[in-house]
């Protein structure tokens, strides 16, 4: 463009403006921030120093944001403004701010690095071709690099990569934390004997009062200098001031870990360095080469194979492993040896490994007469061991070898070969050093086979060149073997390399001589006819020369047409003419030695010009002899565009004689340029991998030639546009190819590498020489011989044909170059462009968009700039007139043209819009680079003018209350441009809503977080009054944070560590934790029962998005870093001037940043942060939306589930999936750290939450001063307090805690009045937490809690009458922490204790007071609490005892409603962690209950709970907390039922949990009767949207119930007796044990017998097998025994009809019945007349569930049953089983035959039949058991009756094949019958003698009757029956009574046995059998049970007996 003229020049750039704006249109929907590194150029104090790799640009593109407005401002004249202000700047404070006389950037050369002693380098002394001159040149030139002299500083730069300076770390202080003190203290602890006891007194009968020590024995700790001096408060204020101030952390972002990269805004990477290819590589040793016998010299080569790909992929590696004897055999063939001769280790490369690889070994031998197999004998026959005789063979064969060898021992012949597998190798990432045998049929190769390490001593290249380190004493070398790779390999050539291999493939003389036997091939490289003409160019083999003039291939014996597996290496001269050819002669050698005759038969020639000239054919074109032959060269370019390329170019540059000869074609003078300018248009149609072989000179090559005007015949001839559209063809082609890398910006690492390293500007030549200029070469066609184009025909000639035959050397036809093929491709791409250098950048509607381009010209641009400047030496002169004005259009141009090809990319699809995001980073970066070269002032219009065109910028932020130094004005936005569009940009992207903007706002934030940290690490900022400025720029980032403020991350739901994370309904409800989000939960700790969230009552309601966890921490590291760095005074000034709703807001802002900022403790291994799991979703979300765009059938699937990723954020934000930067990777990566890199990141992690935390700390004394005269200072108190006890209840160093208990002490004398009247809650969470640091193991804390506790309850007595309410918040903060808190410690809180009272005894102030006595009672009162808290923690161990004492201590606290809600709380915890939840809820409805008695003492409403009566049919348990002592405390009395328990909410808070622990615990009946109380408090408060949450979970429960009726299982039970003295008083005590579902009794016996071994050791421990009375006399005084039954729920008949369902049955249960089979005689079991049964029924003291598990036996009742009895109730069971059966629906025929089976079977032992016998077989003999054989008679009728239903009802479900089955049972069942009839038909006639007669003289017919008979309330009435007479009391009625039901002699009526009874309101039944006494009498229904019943008799009309 240099040539063209100004007027055409200045129109071109017009033109394209004028195109350019009519492109361009509004763009609301881009956000672009590429100012976001830059603010360092905005004002005299604000220089930003960055490292230049951490550069950001832009973030998202499809995003619509409509801003309200954007309000442009003009940017300052940044240079003027600099010039006019430096003279009036402090110099000093002028050089630390940032240098502003010497430029960023800087041209530095750097030496390329070389692997080798000496560089690659052709032969010296030869005149080298033009081309082989630039190459050379090309590989040997320094780097010449653009770097960045303060941004590029290793210090800055790795300080913000790592997070940390080298050692950094060591310069911190060591944070101690009480949780990693307690960390190291478990293990010791856990070490020691495990001593458990067991409780003595459980029996619950009231308080424990007794203290096992006197508080005063104990030492207290140190006390605090001072504290009880009277201070002022500003005085106290400034002193913890200046103790804050000291020994402060001065970079706050030195301690923040550095963004991630895939959250980081952008980063520019710097590309790798160019290099040589290596691949993996592998090292292997030859060892041995041995066989069975060892008579001659052996030679082995070794390469790599493909077997997959068919190819051979390394060149050979010869070895010589011979003995010295074997060597000698041959010293008259080898005159010299070579140390590079004698290497035995090769060191292979492999680029793509495959299991397919195979290192072949080939092994070959001196040429002898005979076969291969002949000569093979000896080693197969002949064996060492042998003996003598062998010795004798093998000593001739030795002297034959020897023979041979110096008559032929320049020949070879094949021997053996070997594969040898390397799969195992390449299946692994890392190749581990294996030894692999190879075995043939007597011999043995020994390899080692390795790893290469990175540096080997005293290597060889391929070509022999030493590599670094090569040491002076010479070992054995190790040689790198050349790689042929399966694939292309595209990577540029850097080395000088020219090789060249030779493959003979095969030979025919079948029909040619007859001597033509045994054939060899001599190979030279000839550089002439003649036969000295033969170069020293081949490689050696081993033991031998290291380059040869001749080499002979292997002779296969008596074969004419023998194949060869020779490979010849040649070293090519860096200059060939055309005489340069191989020559190859063929020889018969005589292997029989003869007379005279010579050994070689000469049997002809052959050659191979490495040039074109005429070939005499032979053999009539037949094939006689094939070669392979293939060039590895980095001058000789195998590509024939290229070759035409690169030999005009040099016709252009150096004097040559037309016509000159490119490949086959002459060209002209005058036909120069076009065929130029076609070989340009046509480098791109080059094959990719030459072209990227010799891509940096190319494009060197089209650079100089865009640049510079040729002269052609002596015309001025232009290439500039067509060399700048193939640079971008060239870099479309590279970008756009799948095999070639990009970097995470998607350029291609080829570009980006050859602009950082290799381009430079051209060196435009002065005197261009006339081409057509007469030279001094004599011959006019000296062209011929012209060596770059003889290098042009040798490289061509090679790609060309591999394969050639001499006998049909035919070539590829010669490629033409019509005129018409030229202006086919001229008119295609060239016609419609403007002649200039910027055509095809500016104009987008060619295939190849601009934007792959883009950022390789903006790069080159930017450094041909620095090049320019530093070359012209303008660094000392103003940036104004470095660059001309043209030039400057020139740049606008493009940035403008850019701008609108971005902004109309973003209409389009999402793949379009990647695009513009990657145009839009390299535009960024180019204005970036722009701000070190041009002034400044311009580019900042160029931004300007960008965010014109794409504007989305949010309107103004002004709130006229706030400070104008922390508004967003537009003055400021001008004054500070870039900073002041960062933060427009940021503040509209937090404001923003939609689809995808959290990556907008994570990019913005980030943006920032890296320029503040820049700032903080920068080292010419280190002084604290330059960041006192520089803080100052920033403070209108404070107001933006604060309005972002309902944005930021709830870390009270984040941080699952002591909150639990919130997710559905439900998995909260199916989580059976207790859930933070109701008002009242398990631990007693107020604090801890926030709802989640931090309330932000200012704020307006609006739909936020909110940020994520690592967005928040980056924003609030920069509010903290600004509040550090702020002039203080300031700050508070600012604060002053707030409204309360601001300063509520930063109130919050800190609470927030408490969370964010807390220590989570050392990452050790088995721990994964919640953010690394976090990010794996987030991972696994862009891995989705990856193969969301993916094609095809996978592709498909992922599209089709896309609906249901909308729970991943970023989804669909258009992440990129990147392999390198995916977080399960960082995860492992941070599980594999040391335990030093462990320590040191805690050491670091623990200073930033310090220092974080102290930040915080001086913010809230600022608002506290600033706030003092403020009359919202009540609320203030409140939201500092609440910040206050937020931190303390974090993990907290040492050092914080000093100073925060400091503050509180301040508070608590500054603002005690309010504290104690105005803030109750924040007052008792303030007392748990003091209280809590009362019990650290830290003396420094224990101190500092002790003071700060003394002084509250000091100035709660003294400033107010409140110190009742303190003792008691003390008190309940004491319980809780003693049931809750697992690192409470009693021992450190009791010495605490024993400090507050020394405080107290030496208040010499308050000892005239009732003050100190009350100290004492209340201390006295916490160490009772103590004591108690020692025996639990003795306890531990044992859930159900840990569990009674809770109990006890609650009951302990009947009279106290706030401690006994807080033990019950603490309970419910304990048994929700053990996942009890049924007990967990009951706990709390014992504590709703004690609620609902307070409450209804206070206020009378329908709709609340009469006390603990409402609560009935949750549990008749509940009614143990009715209020019924008069002794309880009054609900007013000043601190009692103060707290938020005890309200409404607090009621209904406690019920909803309970009914979502009943709804986890299965028991959804009782849900409903929970939410009963609940629903008409919901009600009354109109709270709808919580009724209908209530009533969808009522429904979900009513749900559970119909689905899972049959399949819930409820507890187990167990009867548990304790027996021996070891028990103390739990000896003789039996209790009721609650187990989970489905517990065996083996299982509860091992655990029972597992804790109690450990109490008094297993040899002392015996568990009673059976259930039989225990006697204690035969008991061993020294055991311990326990007995453990099963027990069932135990039910009376009458109580069936209530308990209808499967829960009704399981709840509320108060018997239970085990049986105990037993003999008279003692044994349990005998015949069937000897077994009697004993049933026992346990009554239990409470009902389960209950609060406990276990519940004392208060009543136990035995009931023996006789033979007959057992028989009865036996019988009535398996009548019951048939009935079941038979009734079952669906039918179930198995289990219908497997009872059926057992009832009717011929073989059931001690079966029905039996029965029978032995008790209805003759009527008893005594009456008293009449009934009862009646009974039993009566049952079996019922069973024969059922197993006859049976038997027909199994007929009708069997199959076919089941009927014999059938026959059979219908057989027994008959069998059985016949068997039964005389014993169920046999009456006993006493039976049926009549007991009431009627008198009538004749027989009537009477109807049934009813009479009933009422008996009265007496205190002891018996029903009589003697003699058939049944008597009442005194009176008695005589009828006549029938008893068989269905018998055909009488009328139905019940039998006497069965009198049905009705019982009235308050019935007890007794729920057993009545039985008759020996003395007749009917017992069994007392008056003292029941009210009254009514017999049924019916009167028959049956005949007197």
């Amino acid at each position: 463009m240099a040539t063209l003229p100004s007027a055409e020049r200045r129109a071109f750039a017009l033109k394209i403006n004028s195109s350019s704006k009519e492109s361009l249109r509004f763009m609301p929907g881009a956000k672009y921030l590429l100012s976001q590194r830059k603010a360092r150029q905005t004002s005299p104090i604000a220089f930003v120093l960055l490292p230049e790799n951490w550069v950001r640009s832009s973030f998202s593109f499809s995003l619509p944001l409509q801003p309200q407005f954007y309000d442009p401002v003009e940017p300052v004249d940044f240079e003027g403004l600099l010039m006019t202000h430096l003279n009036s700047l402090d110099v000093q404070l002028a050089q630390e701010l940032g240098d502003f006389t010497d430029d960023d950037l800087d041209v530095v050369f750097t030496p390329k690095e070389c692997r080798t002693l000496q560089p690659s380098l052709p032969e010296e002394g030869v005149e080298l071709d033009p081309h082989v001159r630039d190459c050379v040149q090309t590989y040997i030139r320094e780097w010449l690099i653009v770097n960045r002299k303060n941004q590029g500083s290793p210090e800055i730069c790795g300080f913000k990569k790592t997070g940390s300076r080298k050692d950094f770390h060591k310069t911190l202080p060591k944070q101690t934390f009480e949780s990693e003190t307690l960390e190291c203290s478990e293990p010791a602890a856990q070490a020691g004997p495990r001593h458990l006891n067991v409780l003595c007194d459980v029996s619950g009968k009231g308080p424990v009062t007794a203290c096992d020590f006197d508080l005063r024995s104990l030492q207290p700790d140190k006390r605090l200098e001072n504290l009880l001096q009277q201070v002022s408060a500003e005085d106290f204020e400034k002193q913890n001031e200046e103790a804050r101030r000291t020994n402060r952390q001065a970079e706050l972002f030195a301690l923040y870990p550095s963004v991630d990269e895939e959250d980081a805004v952008e980063i520019r990477p710097v590309p790798e360095c160019p290099k040589e290819h290596l691949g993996n590589r592998i090292l292997v040793k030859l060892l041995t080469l041995k066989f069975e016998v060892e008579i001659e010299p052996l030679f082995a080569s070794i390469a790599l194979y493909d077997v997959k790909e068919r190819k051979k992929i390394s060149e050979n590696f010869h070895c010589d492993l011979n003995s010295d004897q074997f060597k000698g055999f041959l010293r008259a063939h080898t005159p010299s040896v070579a140390a590079s001769s004698q290497a035995r280790s090769a060191v292979f490369s492999v680029t793509f490994p495959s299991s397919d690889i195979y290192l072949v070994v080939k092994i070959e031998k001196v040429l002898q007469q005979g076969e291969i197999g002949d000569c093979a004998e000896p080693y197969t026959v002949i064996k060492e061991s042998d003996g003598g005789k062998s010795k004798e063979k093998i000593e001739k064969l030795k002297l034959q070898a020897e023979s041979f060898c110096q008559r032929l021992g320049k020949y070879r012949m094949p021997f053996a070969w070997a594969p040898i597998s390397l799969s195992s190798f390449f299946n692994v990432s890392t190749l581990e050093r294996e030894v692999t045998d190879v075995d043939s049929v007597v011999g043995l190769l020994r390899l080692e086979i390795s790893t290469a390490p990175e540096i080997i001593n005293c290597c060889l290249t391929p070509e022999m060149l030493p590599v670094k380190p090569f040491p002076e004493n010479r070992t054995r070398p190790h040689k790198e073997i050349l790689e042929f790779p399966t694939r292309e390999v595209y990577v540029p050539h850097t080395v000088y390399r020219n090789l060249l291999y030779v493959y003979p493939q095969r030979l025919n003389f079948v029909n040619k001589l007859a001597s033509a036997r045994n054939i060899t091939i001599k190979i030279q490289f000839m550089c002439g006819e003649d036969a000295s003409n033969a170069m020293p160019v081949i490689f050696g083999k081993s033991s031998g020369p290291e380059f040869l003039q001749e080499v002979y291939t292997a002779v296969t014996y008596h074969n004419k047409s023998p194949d060869f597996y020779e490979e010849v290496k040649i070293k090519l001269p860096a200059k060939l003419t055309v005489n340069h050819h191989l020559l190859f002669t063929f020889y018969h050698i005589s292997c029989q030695q003869k007379q005279g005759a010579s050994v070689e038969t000469l049997l002809g020639y052959s050659k191979v010009p490495l040039q074109n000239p005429p070939i005499k054919w032979a053999e009539g074109h037949k094939g006689v002899f094939n070669i392979e032959v293939q060039a590895v060269s980095s001058v000789h370019t195998q590509d024939n565009h290229l070759e035409k390329f690169f030999t005009l170019c040099h016709s252009l540059e150096s004097q040559v004689t037309f016509p000159i000869r490119v490949l086959d074609q002459k060209i002209s003078e005058m036909g120069l340029e076009h065929e130029l300018k076609l070989s340009i248009i046509c480098l791109n149609s080059s094959r990719l991998e030459p072209l990227v072989l010799f891509l940096h000179l190319v494009l060197d090559k089209l650079f100089q030639l865009s640049v510079q005007p040729m002269v052609i015949a002596g015309q001025t001839a232009n290439f500039s546009q067509f060399a700048f559209e193939s640079v971008v063809a060239i870099a479309n082609s590279l970008h756009n190819s799948k095999d070639l890398s990009k970097d995470q910006h998607g350029r291609n690492c080829l570009l980006a590498s050859y602009v950082h390293y290799v381009f430079r500007l051209p060196e435009v030549q002065r005197d261009v020489p006339k081409s057509g200029a007469p030279t001094a070469l004599p011959d006019p066609r000296s062209y011929h011989t012209y060596g770059r184009t003889s290098a042009a025909a040798v490289s061509s000639k090679l790609l060309q044909a591999r394969v050639i035959s001499s006998s049909n050397p035919d070539l590829a036809g010669t490629h033409s170059a019509a005129d018409e093929e030229v202006k086919n491709i001229m008119s295609s791409k060239i016609a419609d462009r403007n002649c200039s250098r910027m055509s095809y950048y500016c104009s987008g509607n060619n295939d190849a968009p601009s934007s792959t381009a883009a950022p390789r010209p903006a790069s080159k641009k930017v450094k041909s700039m620095a090049q320019h400047v530093h070359n012209m030496d303008k660094r000392d002169s103003f940036r104004r007139t470095r660059f001309s004005d043209r030039f400057m259009d020139d740049i606008t141009t493009i940035v403008n043209v850019v701008t609108s090809e971005i902004a109309a990319l973003l209409v389009k699809p999402q793949k379009e819009n990647e695009q513009a995001e990657k145009m839009n980073i390299s535009l960024a970066f180019f204005l970036y680079d722009l701000l070190s070269l041009m002034d400044r002032g311009f580019v900042f219009n160029l931004i300007k003018h960008y965010c014109n065109q794409n504007s989305s910028s949010c309107s103004s932020f002004q709130d006229q209350k706030i400070a104008s130094m922390f508004d967003l004005t537009s003055e400021y936005r001008q004054q500070h441009f870039l900073t002041g569009l960062l933060f427009t940009e940021l503040a509209a992207a937090l404001d923003a809503e939609g689809e995808g903007i959290s990556k907008v706002q994570r990019k913005a934030v980030s943006a920032v977080h890296s320029l503040l940290s820049s700032h903080d690490l920068d080292p010419r900022c280190v002084k604290p009054e330059v960041k006192v400025k520089i803080a100052a720029l920033y403070l209108p980032l404070v107001g933006i944070i604060l309005d972002a403020l309902p944005q930021l991350c709830d870390f009270t739901v984040a941080d699952t560590r002591r909150y639990r994370t919130s997710g559905s309904d439900e998995e909260q409800e199916g989580a059976g934790a207790i859930n933070q989000n109701v008002a009242l939960a398990i631990a007693g700790n107020n604090f801890n029962l926030k709802t989640s969230g931090i309330v932000l009552s200012s704020l307006p309601y609006k739909q936020y998005n909110m940020l994520n966890a690592d967005t928040t921490r980056n924003l609030m590291i920069c509010f903290l870093w600004i509040m550090k760095n702020a002039d203080q005074s300031l700050i508070r000034k600012w604060i002053a001037d707030l409204p309360s709703t601001q300063l509520n807001r930063i109130l919050d802002l800190l609470f927030i940043c408490v969370l964010c900022f807390e220590y989570k403790g050392k990452q050790s291994s088995d721990k994964v942060s919640t953010q690394v799991l976090q990010k794996s979703r987030d991972v696994k979300a862009r891995l989705e939306e990856a193969l969301l765009r993916g094609e095809g059938a996978r592709g498909e699937m992922m599209r089709r589930r896309a609906p249901g990723n909308d729970r991943f954020p970023g989804l669909n934000e258009n992440l990129r999936w990147k392999k390198e930067q995916t977080h399960w990777r960082q995860a492992n990566e941070k599980l594999d750290k040391t335990k030093a890199e462990l320590d040191q990141e805690a050491l670091i992690s623990g200073n930033l939450a310090t220092e974080a935390h102290l930040i915080i700390l001086d913010m809230q004394e600022n608002i506290i001063q600033a706030s003092s005269a403020l009359d919202c200072k009540d609320s203030l108190l409140g939201g500092v307090l609440r910040v206050l006890v937020n931190s303390l209840n974090c993990d907290q160093s040492t050092t914080y805690l000093t100073h925060c208990f400091a503050t509180l002490r301040a508070l608590i004398a500054k603002f005690g009045d309010l504290l104690f009247e105005e803030e109750v809650e924040q007052c008792f969470d303030l007392c748990h937490q003091v209280l809590h640091h009362c019990s650290s193991s830290m003396d420094v804390t224990r101190s500092q809690a002790c003071a700060t506790l003394y002084l509250l309850m000091r100035f709660s007595f003294g400033a107010t009458s409140n110190f009742a309410r303190v003792k008691m918040q003390v008190t309940m903060s004491l319980a809780s922490l003693v049931g809750r808190a697992p690192d409470f410690n009693e021992e450190h809180l009791r010495r605490s204790l024993r400090t507050i009272l020394a405080y107290s005894e030496e208040d010499t102030a308050m000892q005239m007071t009732p003050f100190p006595t009350q100290v004492e009672e209340l201390l006295c009162n916490l160490n009772s609490i103590l004591y108690d808290t020692v025996k639990m923690r003795e306890f531990q161990e044992d859930p159900e005892m840990l569990m009674d004492l809770m109990y006890r201590i609650a009951k302990s606290y009947q009279a106290s409603p706030d401690l006994r809600l807080t033990w019950l709380q603490n309970m419910a915890e304990k048994h929700t962690k053990k996942k009890c939840y049924t007990e967990a809820a009951m706990c709390l409805v014992h504590a709703a209950a004690l609620v609902a008695e307070y409450l209804s003492m206070l206020e009378d409403h329908s709709y609340l709970p009469v006390g603990s009566v409402s609560f009935q049919n949750i549990s008749s348990n509940v009614l143990e907390e009715s209020v019924v002592s008069d002794d309880t405390l009054s609900p007013d009395e000043d601190g009692v039922c103060a707290g938020q328990y005890f309200t409404e909410s607090g009621l209904v808070g406690l019920l909803e949990q309970a009914a979502e622990l009943f709804s986890t615990g299965g028991l959804y009946e009782t849900v409903n009767e929970v939410y009963k109380l609940v629903i008409p408090i919901l009600e009354a408060h109109r709270e709808f949207r919580k009724l209908t949450l209530t009533h969808s979970k009522l429904q979900r429960a009513f749900d559970s119930i119909v689905n899972k009726d049959h399949k819930r299982m409820f507890g187990t039970y167990f009867r548990v007796g304790f027996f021996g003295s070891k028990f103390g008083d739990l000896d003789e005590q039996e209790f009721v044990y609650k187990e989970p579902a489905i517990t065996k009794l083996p299982e509860i016996s091992h655990r029972l017998e597992a804790f109690y071994g450990q109490c008094f050791g297993a040899e002392f421990v015996e568990v009673i097998k059976d259930s039989t009375p225990v006697d204690k006399t035969k008991l061993d005084p020294n055991k311990a025994y326990i007995q453990i039954t099963f027990v069932e729920p135990y039910f009376d008949e009458y109580e069936m009809k209530d308990r209808v369902t499967y829960f009704e049955k399981n709840f509320n249960l108060r018997r239970f019945m085990y049986t105990t089979p037993f003999t008279l005689e003692g044994r349990p079991r005998g015949e069937l007349h000897e077994q009697y049964r004993r049933n026992t029924v346990l009554t239990t003291m409470h009902a389960f569930p209950y609060i406990k598990t276990r519940i004392s036996v208060i009543q136990k009742e035995e009931f023996v049953l006789t033979p007959i009895e057992v028989a009865i109730e036996d019988m009535k069971k398996k009548t019951l089983q048939l009935a079941v059966a038979i009734n079952q629906e669906p039918p179930d025929p198995k289990m219908l035959q497997m009872v059926l089976q057992g009832s009717v079977g011929a073989t059931v032992n001690q079966g029905p039949l039996e029965v029978a016998q032995v008790f209805l077989a003759e009527i008893p003999a005594d009456p008293k058991l009449y009934r009862h054989h009646n009974k039993l008679r009566l049952c079996f009728k019922e069973f024969i009756m059922r197993c006859g239903e049976a038997v027909e009802k199994n007929k009708r479900l069997i199959t076919a094949d089941q009927r014999e089955y059938q026959q059979e049972l219908k057989k027994n069942y008959n069998k059985l019958k016949e068997n039964l009839r005389p014993m169920i038909e046999r009456k006993i006639p006493e039976l049926y003698k009549p007991i009431f007669r009627v008198e009538s003289q004749k027989r009537m017919k009477m109807s049934p009757m009813l009479i009933h008979v009422q008996l009265q309330k007496t205190t002891s009435e018996t029903l009589f029956a003697p003699n058939g007479k049944l008597k009442y009391g005194n009176s008695s009625v005589e009828g006549n009574l029938t008893y068989e039901a269905g018998a055909d002699s009488a009328p139905c009526a019940p039998p006497f046995p069965e009198l049905r009874v009705r019982g009235g309101a308050s019935e007890r039944p007794a729920g057993r059998e009545e039985r008759l006494k020996n003395d007749g009498h009917y017992t069994g229904w007392t008056s003292e049970l029941v009210n009254y019943f009514h017999l049924l008799i019916t009167l028959g009309n049956c005949p007197p007996s």
